[in-house]
């Protein structure tokens, strides 16, 4: 009896053993569930940031996208032209405010081409180039009313007859130039003359770059590049896109202008 007692305890005892057993294993196991999911994820992540996916290549900035950031856009539908110039520039409509020796003036057109208008002016700052023998860079731009191309042409290049060629704007209109350098002063000048004929009008661009005629003797300023600031005044005119010119809009009247 008694041994049979000490069976049935013996028995209990493993079962009881058995099961604990068992509990510690599932525990064990459902802890290293989560632990594995998590290393996965990792792992997922990490060639995620290692591979070269689309994400990395958004963020990489594209040479296109800052080069229209540093750009502004002049648009005058009136008279039919847009073109883009760099944001730092200053753009001045109708009559400059600034009296300088290089900037043409409405009253000089008035006397040398009666009927021109001076439409805006394009500066280069004056410490764009520090440092340097630069001392003025600018481009005006004045239309006319023509009957011909030639006309236009004529009228442009009356006082400039060397390094006449043409030069074609990015959408595909054919410009006309004259260039010419001279010195005044000490000062070298270099000038150069665009002009475009479109639906009856005469568009001249008058593009203009100054600079000391010697550098510093002392080496505080170098010789600015003349032919490259040019230049940059030369891809403002390369990016003039001509259009049909919209009408002015009316003029507002008063109401108490309409009762007179």
């Amino acid at each position: 009896m008694l041994q049979r007692n000490l069976v049935v305890v013996l028995i209990a005892a493993a079962e009881w053993i058995g099961s604990v057993g068992c509990r510690g294993e599932a525990a064990t196991s459902t802890r290293a569930v989560p632990a594995q999911a998590g290393l996965r994820a990792a792992v997922t992540v990490n060639e995620a940031r290692q591979s070269p996916g689309n994400g990395t290549q958004a963020r990489r900035p594209r040479s296109d996208a800052a080069h229209q950031s540093f750009l502004s856009t002049y648009n005058n539908p009136e008279a039919g032209i847009s073109f883009r110039y760099p944001r730092n520039y200053s753009l001045e409509e109708g009559e400059v405010q600034e009296h300088s020796f290089f900037l043409q003036r409405q009253e000089e057109l008035d006397s040398e081409q009666p009927g021109a208008k001076l439409l805006v002016t394009v500066l280069i700052p004056e410490d764009a180039y520090p440092n340097t023998t630069f001392e003025h860079g600018s481009l005006q731009l004045t239309i006319s009313e023509v009957e011909t191309e030639n006309g236009c042409q004529e009228m442009s290049f009356a006082e400039m007859m060397r390094d006449t060629s043409s030069a074609a704007t990015e959408r595909g209109t054919v410009l006309r130039w004259s260039g010419q350098e001279t010195e005044i002063a000490g000062t070298k000048i270099l000038e150069r003359n665009y002009a475009g004929y479109s639906q009856g009008t005469c568009y001249q661009f008058r593009l203009t770059v100054a600079a000391e005629g010697a550098a510093d003797p002392d080496g505080f300023k170098r010789n600015a590049d003349v032919m490259r600031i040019m230049k940059q005044l030369e891809n403002i005119v390369a990016s003039s896109h001509f259009a049909a010119k919209s009408p002015a809009p009316p003029a507002e009247i008063s109401t108490e202008a309409g009762r007179l």
